[in-house]
């Protein structure tokens, strides 16, 4: 077993992204955003993540003044391993905007980043540390991808860029310098899916033109619970991946 060091009070930061504003049309999405985001707190509060975490839940904000105050309650919640804390912040860039606003904020502060969507539910104790322990295996090893890794039809990156890495793998992929760019460049969710699907691709492909590779957990499934209802996991199923486990949904 691999042991965690850390150089900083907290050894990781799970980083999940919200928005109570209209959303394209997909599979999964919750039907309400409120209500399924009060379920995943839920499951933060009381999961075990195996090292010492803070949930930093990001409101993208579009001034639903009702649901804004239903998160801000949950500022500074004790959780099994460490609190919630929320961050309000204008909606430019999307998740990904919201992503490297957090990154550069508490980068001091933790050694391990886990980026999540508001729509992903992972309830498996320990998983974490299980990513921890897989991404430390491999110095080469950028990032540790809780979904499928798509290759077949845009350059190679995690669906929905929901995993796993380093501060110091993050910033041997991309510079501080970078990171104030793409911020200072994106502007609202309004852009369009498109450019929101370039920011995706673009958020974990850096590992791979930075020479180094993300894979998923080996003993974890890369799908999720109900992917027979999620479109782009059903047509892309692998059946020999049903032995490994499965540890996320999606949406209701």
């Amino acid at each position: 077993m691999t042991q965690i060091l850390s150089n900083k009070n907290k050894i990781c930061a799970k980083i999940i992204c919200t928005y109570f504003g209209d959303r394209r049309s997909v599979h999964n999405t919750p039907q309400n955003v409120i209500e399924f985001l009060k379920l995943m707190i839920e499951n933060e509060i009381n999961i075990e993540n195996g090292v010492l975490t803070d949930v930093i839940i990001i409101n993208n904000n579009c001034n639903k003044i009702e649901s804004n105050n239903i998160l801000n309650s949950y500022h500074n919640f004790e959780t099994k391993n460490g609190k919630i804390i929320v961050e309000n912040r204008d909606n430019k860039g999307g998740s990904f905007g919201g992503y490297y606003d957090m990154f550069l904020k508490y980068k001091d502060d933790y050694d391990y980043w886990f980026f999540c969507e508001d729509d992903v539910l992972i309830y498996k104790n320990g998983y974490i540390k299980d990513f921890i322990e897989f991404l430390n295996s491999d110095d080469n090893l950028g990032f540790i991808s809780l979904a499928p890794i798509s290759i077949s039809y845009h350059p190679k990156h995690s669906g929905g860029g929901c995993g796993l890495t380093s501060t110091n793998k993050f910033l041997r992929s991309r510079s501080i310098d970078e990171i104030e760019h793409f911020l200072k460049i994106t502007s609202s969710l309004n852009e369009g899916y498109e450019t929101l699907e370039k920011y995706e691709i673009m958020f974990t492909n850096k590992f791979i033109t930075s020479e180094m590779d993300i894979r998923n957990h080996p003993q974890y499934s890369p799908y999720c619970l109900n992917f027979e209802s999620h479109i782009g996991q059903k047509n892309n199923y692998v059946k020999n991946n049903k032995e490994l486990e499965i540890i996320y949904k999606v949406g209701f």
